[in-house]
């Protein structure tokens, strides 16, 4: 169906929509109406006032009504329409003739029909809106209004967290007008709406974008201790300390977090975004730091420093690939022993891994046996202990092959 060209029309029928109710003239209005009612036009009518169910309209100069639910466009509840009706008053819609009586005069109009253009939405831009709807979790704002409704209805959600603080959002009621930016579509086609600029990453994807990245973070503390973390200099963030974030170093953790101060700057990767508390979480994984700040300790703890710093420099190279020196050597009985040097400093376990065999304990003891002593092996550490690193050697199915024909 072909849209009414709205600024054209509105020209040809402005002296349609002012004649007077005289008397003179109801005969004529009611003979051109008796016209008009069997032509299936779309015809011009203007917002007059709000009843009950609906509102009365005026249309070639003699009155009429229309429900709110044959309006061009529908809301949830009647309040929504009380609401837009004082921005709807003297307003221009088009419709049908559904209903046409001459006695006693009765005239219903039926606005179901395509007659807005598409709203041109710029992401970024400024609009007025109308409040619609208040419930416990935002407003329905309709910014159909900023159009002067020629783009017909045009409606979302407004959260309650773009507001101020509680109390402005208590006080804001329906039918009062804001002024607030369009962000975008999420992924069900709804308009995202806010209301400060700098909160619009908290309402689209764009706040995922922060996940494994590296944020400076400062630390405030408050005169009781309490300490509070913000990230990149706007971003309020958590640091928990559980094992599950740090299996292997949580007291290491717990004592650099103990020794820092108010203002310290630390470096930590963001693992997770609370978009409806507006706050990140965080992990430290920066080791020069950890240990920097780890020491700031009394003398009277310097040996438990000595030992925490040689498991941070362990813990440091967790998921690395290192080199692994085979040590082959007798022991007092003769019985020939086989030790692991890890970058030539820390003593090693070795597991041994293939693709798609597991390696069981007797074999993994016969491929020992052959390995030379002074031979250099290539190995993930997957475990840091106080005394020794674990490393895993892996080999894929055709070397384990190769392996057990060479040397086994």
């Amino acid at each position: 169906m072909k849209l009414v060209d709205w600024d054209k029309l509105k020209k040809q029928i402005t002296h349609f929509l002012n004649f007077s109710d005289n008397e003179a003239y109801l005969p004529k209005l009611i003979k051109n109406l008796e016209k008009k009612s069997v032509e299936q036009e779309h015809h011009p009518f203007k917002i007059i006032d709000i009843r009950e169910k609906g509102f009365t309209v005026k249309i070639y100069g003699l009155f009429g009504f229309i429900s709110f639910h044959h309006m061009p466009w529908e809301y949830n509840n009647i309040d929504s329409w009380k609401a837009v009706f004082p921005f709807l008053k003297g307003k221009v819609l088009f419709g049908k003739i559904f209903k046409f009586e001459q006695e006693p005069l009765s005239i219903i109009i039926d606005g179901k029909i395509a007659q807005f253009k598409k709203p041109e939405l710029l992401e970024g831009s400024k609009y007025n809106g109308i409040i619609i709807q208040k419930t416990a979790y935002g407003v329905f704002v309709d910014i159909g209004y900023d159009f002067e409704w020629k783009c017909g209805s045009i409606t979302s959600l407004l959260h309650k967290s773009n507001f101020e603080n509680d109390k402005v959002f208590e006080d804001i009621e329906s039918g009062e007008i804001v002024e607030l930016f369009f962000w975008g579509f999420n992924e069900k086609e709804q308009l995202i709406l806010g209301i400060k600029p700098e909160l619009k990453e908290w309402f689209t994807s764009e706040i995922e974008n922060l996940i494994d990245e590296i944020l400076p973070v400062r630390i405030i503390k408050s005169e009781n201790g309490q300490k509070s973390y913000i990230a990149n200099n706007k971003y309020l963030a958590s640091l928990p300390v559980t094992k599950t974030l740090y299996p292997d170093n949580r007291n290491s953790i717990k004592t650099a977090i103990n020794n820092l101060k108010n203002d310290d700057i630390i470096h930590c990767k963001v693992i997770k975004v609370n978009r409806q508390k507006r706050t990140i979480q965080l992990i430290w994984e920066s080791l020069h730091e950890i240990e920097d700040i780890f020491l700031r300790t009394n003398e009277h703890k310097l040996i438990r420093n000595r030992i925490d710093i040689a498991i941070l420099e362990k813990i440091e190279l967790i998921g690395k690939t290192v080199k692994v020196k085979v040590i082959r050597k007798k022991d007092t009985f003769g019985r020939v022993q086989t030790k692991y040097l890890i970058e030539n400093k820390h003593i090693g376990k070795m597991d041994i891994s293939s693709e798609s065999y597991k390696i069981n304990k007797k074999e993994k003891k016969q491929i020992e046996e052959k390995l030379q002593d002074g031979e250099i092996l290539e190995c993930e550490v997957v475990k840091a202990e106080n005394n020794f690193l674990r490393v895993k050697w892996h080999l894929n199915d055709n070397e384990l092959i190769n392996f057990r024909h060479s040397k086994i």
